[in-house]
């Protein structure tokens, strides 16, 4: 695969329409079939078409649907269902599949404690639950919706990230500070490699086959060879990254520093932070819209009744605009086909539509 150069838009960035939604949490995007869907914090998955931006479906699922993931090749959902917003410690999660040409629940199946994240892999289908109180990871056959097998991983599992290309799956355990890495065709631990303090989120390039780490505790970002399963640089980025994506079109990559309110941005090719950029206030999560070269970061200050999305221009390193969206935003997904990008606004109620 060959990494194709973005071409410079002029066209503004907007918010172009907002979706009353009761509660919603996190956001993904099926970007074959055009639609969104978003979990409603205690009770629901909620089906959203991208044409006319209005909810089109409410599916009830059990067990407080939190973290999702969507099979753009299968059409599947699968939500991982947290017990309720505030998790309490011991409480056993579940994940639930949806079927995404029905709209309707097919089947849903308990995983470990604490459920703290869910990734996927598109490549063969099987889906992760991380559980954060069982020190381990559920696999289950994203088909079926079964479990094949439970592999016991480090300290408090925080987030997982999947490269499709080699098939191996890489954990961050929070407390033990280190990665655990997965065979996926065996379903064994191959490797633990020692990162910072905290890890936390994880982003992966499949063109390089490298790893980045962000390390909350640390606030540094751990870059591992995938091929070797080592850590070949360590570089300090904001204080307190909260999320870490890669555009693997530009080799850049991104972390939003939730306690110093900025994005570093690093060079995969010198590993090496290159720019410091001033957003909102407790930058939280960030998407990109690979084919224009844009940032989206939400910032989810909890003393403002209103958040917004800083917005970065990829060729320029600057914050191009601010948008104000709902209040308390928790999540933000892009879809680089049609240009939109969608934010989820928990004490909101709502989900704002911005044009990238």
């Amino acid at each position: 695969m060959s990494k194709a150069t973005p071409i410079q838009r002029k066209t503004p960035p907007k918010v172009i329409a907002t979706i009353p939604l009761n509660s919603p949490l996190h956001v993904a995007i099926n970007r074959k079939t055009n639609r969104v869907f978003v979990t409603r914090s205690l009770d629901a998955l909620a089906v959203i078409s991208g044409f006319t931006n209005r909810v089109i479906k409410t599916i009830p699922i059990e067990n407080a649907p939190n973290r999702l993931v969507v099979n753009t090749r299968k059409n599947r959902v699968h939500t991982l269902n947290t017990g309720v917003t505030a998790n309490p410690t011991g409480f056993t999660a579940s994940v639930s599949l949806v079927n995404g040409a029905t709209n309707r629940l097919v089947s849903s199946v308990d995983v470990g404690k604490d459920g703290a994240a869910i990734a996927l892999n598109a490549a063969t289908g099987r889906v992760y639950a991380v559980n954060a109180g069982s020190n381990s990871v559920t696999v289950i056959n994203g088909r079926t919706n079964r479990v094949v097998t439970t592999v016991k991983v480090g300290d408090t599992p925080f987030n997982a990230a999947v490269n499709p290309f080699t098939n191996r799956i890489f954990v961050s355990n929070h407390d033990a500070g280190t990665v655990s890495v997965i065979n996926g065709a065996t379903n064994k631990v191959i490797a633990t490699v020692k990162v910072g303090t905290g890890p936390d989120t994880i982003a992966i390039n499949p063109l390089t086959n490298r790893i980045f780490v962000a390390n909350t505790n640390s606030s540094t970002v751990s870059v591992i060879n995938g091929k070797t399963n080592k850590v070949i640089k360590t570089i300090r980025v904001g204080a307190f990254p909260s999320d870490i994506k890669v555009n693997v079109r530009t080799g850049r990559v991104f972390t939003a520093n939730s306690s110093s309110n900025t994005v570093s941005v690093i060079s995969e090719r010198k590993l090496a932070v290159i720019d410091t950029i001033k957003v909102g206030s407790q930058p939280s999560v960030i998407g990109i819209d690979t084919k224009k070269n844009r940032i989206f970061v939400v910032n989810a200050s909890l003393k403002l009744s209103r958040g917004t999305v800083s917005v970065i221009s990829g060729f320029k390193n600057k914050v191009i605009a601010t948008l104000k969206v709902g209040a308390q935003p928790s999540d933000l997904s892009v879809n680089s086909k049609t240009g939109r990008v969608y934010v989820t606004n928990s004490a909101g109620d709502s989900v704002s539509v911005i044009r990238s």
